[in-house]
């Protein structure tokens, strides 16, 4: 009798770890293909503002890590500093950033987001929040403190983790690769 309650017991965990699986996948390409739409109408909200895709992945790396030296930003985006240059200057144009100097190195020239800059990020950025709100909507006060609980801790655990770091700008100028992996010409 044993095997047999043995054989049905396997069975049931397996039809659950199956069943959690199957939910997990389809939630992950539901959401997916939500978001896949939302970037798109994003993408087209992008190019008739006259902000190139570009810009907004300037601002985006100024939002997650404040005011950067050109040279450092430009790392970030695996370009060379003139194109970085570029770039910045047509955004400081449209007001979007602004170019300061180190107050300790004034050789140093640092970008950073202006007021227009952040509320770009914020509109471009607000379809994330609607999409939450579709996907969260019938679930009720406790799985939302649960679901609030384990972002909460996903964060913390993130902040605690070392931060992922553009290649260290000192490695271009000694010739070497400014992407690992990838040699130099």
């Amino acid at each position: 009798m044993f095997p047999l309650v043995y054989i049905v017991q396997v069975s049931i965990t397996d039809l659950d770890t199956t069943s959690r699986a199957t939910l997990l996948r389809e939630i992950a390409e539901g959401a997916a293909t939500l978001a896949g739409r939302n970037r798109c109408a994003v993408a087209r909200r992008v190019h008739h503002s006259g902000i190139s895709l570009g810009h907004v992945q300037i601002l985006w790396i100024l939002q997650e890590h404040g005011p950067l030296p050109v040279s450092r930003l430009a790392d970030w985006l695996g370009i060379g500093v003139p194109n970085a240059t570029g770039l910045l200057d047509r955004m400081e144009q449209r007001g979007l950033v602004e170019r300061v100097r180190d107050d300790d190195d004034r050789r140093v020239v640092h970008a950073r987001m202006t007021e227009l800059g952040r509320a770009t990020v914020a509109d471009l950025d607000g379809w994330r929040a609607e999409l939450i709100g579709q996907i969260v909507e019938p679930l009720g006060t406790d799985q939302l403190a649960a679901l609030a609980r384990r972002l909460q801790q996903l964060n913390s655990e993130a902040e605690a983790a070392p931060s992922q770091q553009p290649p260290d700008d000192r490695a271009s100028s000694r010739g070497a690769s400014r992407h690992p992996g990838v040699p130099t010409r």
